[in-house]
C-alpha cells in the first residue's frame, strides 16, 4: 500500500480539515483528497464524513488511525535507520509548551543544541494545557510540555522533569507588610493568567473558595502584560518564579508576603504509538539535563 494515502489520511483526521492537512503535508487540496478517495476504495469503506462543518472520522477510520500511525511510525524508523547507517542525526522536532517555558526556559536548550546537535532544527509553539493535549495526541506536535500542580490526565506517555516555583509578586511602590492570607488576597485585584492555565486556575479556586467579597480578577493571554499592569500597581498575581526574577532583581516588581504556593510540575508528553526519532531523543536528554544538570 502506498503510504502516502494513509499519511493524507491521518492527517485530514488529526486536522479535520482538507485545506489543513493539504497545507501540512505540502500538498494540493484536490491530491490530499484523491489520496482519501483511493484509500478508501481500496479498503471498500467510507473512513471520513464529509460535513457543511467540517471533515469527521467515521467508525471505520477511528479503527484505522491506530494501524495507519503504526505504519506511517515504521516508515519514519526505517528511514532513519538509513540515516544512521550513514552516520546522520537530522530532523526537526515540533514541541508545544507554556508561554513562560518557551520564553524563559526553552531558548536555552535550543541554544545547547545549537552546538551539541547542529543538524536538529527544533520549532516552539506555545500553548495550554488542552490545546498541548489535543496536539500531541493528533500527532500535530513530537512532544509537549506541561507545567501544571500536578500530571494531566491523559493517556499520552509522561515523564517528569522537574519543578518551577510559583511566587506572588506586587508593585515594588506597595511597602512590605504583614504576611496575607488567601481571604486578604481575595479582596485585593487580581490579574492572571487567561482560564486554562493550571497553577493560575488553582489560584483563582483559592481565592473563590474563601467565601470573601472578591476584588476585580482580570485574565490575560500574556505574562509580559500581566507584570507591566502588576508594576503600576493595577493589582498582584501569581507566577512561574522564573517569569519575574529579572523585574524582581531589577525592582521593578516585589515579593509578596502571602500563602505557599505548590511548585508546578513540568513533565513531557509524547503520543505512546508514535516512532521516538534520535532527534526526539536528543531534545528530551538536553530537556532533562535542564531540569536536572546531573542528568550529564
Amino acid at each position: 500500500m502506498d503510504t502516502r494515502l494513509l499519511r493524507s489520511f491521518v492527517a485530514v483526521a488529526r486536522a479535520s480539515s482538507f485545506t489543513d492537512a493539504a497545507l501540512e503535508l505540502g500538498y494540493t487540496q484536490s491530491t490530499v483528497t484523491g489520496h482519501v478517495q483511493k484509500l478508501e476504495r481500496q479498503l471498500g469503506v467510507r473512513l471520513l464524513d464529509r460535513l457543511p462543518g467540517g471533515v469527521r472520522v467515521t467508525d471505520a477510520g477511528a479503527r484505522l488511525i491506530p494501524d495507519a500511525e503504526e505504519i506511517l511510525a515504521t516508515e519514519e524508523r526505517l528511514t532513519t535507520v538509513n540515516r544512521q547507517g550513514r552516520g546522520e542525526l537530522a530532523g526537526t522536532v515540533r514541541v508545544m509548551a507554556p508561554e513562560s517555558l518557551c520564553t524563559y526556559r526553552l531558548p536555552a536548550v535550543v541554544s545547547a543544541l545549537r552546538d551539541t546537535a547542529p543538524t536538529v532544527d527544533v520549532w516552539l509553539t506555545p500553548g495550554g494545557i488542552d490545546q498541548t493535549l489535543d496536539a500531541v495526541k493528533r500527532g500535530n506536535v513530537d512532544l509537549a510540555l506541561t507545567m501544571e500542580p500536578g500530571l494531566p490526565v491523559s493517556d499520552l506517555e509522561a515523564e517528569r522533569l522537574g519543578n518551577e516555583p510559583l511566587v506572588l509578586v506586587t508593585s515594588a511602590a506597595e511597602r512590605p507588610g504583614a504576611r496575607l492570607s488567601w481571604a486578604d488576597l481575595a479582596r485585593r485585584d487580581a490579574l492572571l493568567i487567561e482560564e486554562g492555565c493550571g497553577y493560575s486556575d488553582d489560584v483563582a479556586a483559592r481565592l473563590s473558595g474563601t467565601g470573601q467579597p472578591t476584588g476585580r480578577r482580570s485574565h490575560f493571554g500574556s505574562i509580559e502584560a500581566i507584570k507591566r499592569c502588576v508594576a503600576v500597581g493595577l493589582g498582584w498575581t501569581a507566577l512561574p518564579a522564573i517569569a519575574a526574577s529579572d523585574q524582581i532583581e531589577s525592582g521593578a516588581l516585589r515579593l509578596l508576603e502571602g500563602p505557599p504556593l505548590p511548585d508546578c510540575e513540568v513533565h513531557t508528553l509524547t503520543h505512546p504509538r508514535r516512532y521516538r526519532s534520535p532527534a526526539v531523543a536528543v531534545v528530551l536528554d538536553q530537556l532533562r539535563q535542564t531540569w536536572n544538570p546531573r542528568s550529564r
